[in-house]
């Protein structure tokens, strides 16, 4: 069984205080990270729409294959 050494509270408000800052801090760097790979998506994305919107587009303006029909089978 492991047994914590009781702190006195004046040590454990210390050590909450800075975990907590720790925490706080780390949270928001990811934060920024976070947003800043969002924003890069988001603008993959719109790049990604505008090639996909270029390409119906194209297509809609190729030219046709008439098929023949095809005899009936007997």
């Amino acid at each position: 069984m492991i047994r914590r050494r009781r702190r006195t509270a004046a040590n454990s408000l210390d050590e909450l205080a800075s975990e907590t800052s720790e925490l706080v801090t780390r949270l928001l760097r990811e934060h920024r990270v976070l947003r800043a790979e969002n924003e890069l998506l988001k603008r993959e994305v719109e790049r990604l729409s505008t090639g996909w919107d270029e390409v119906r587009r194209l297509a809609r303006l190729a030219p046709r294959r008439r098929r023949g029909r095809k005899p009936a089978a007997r």
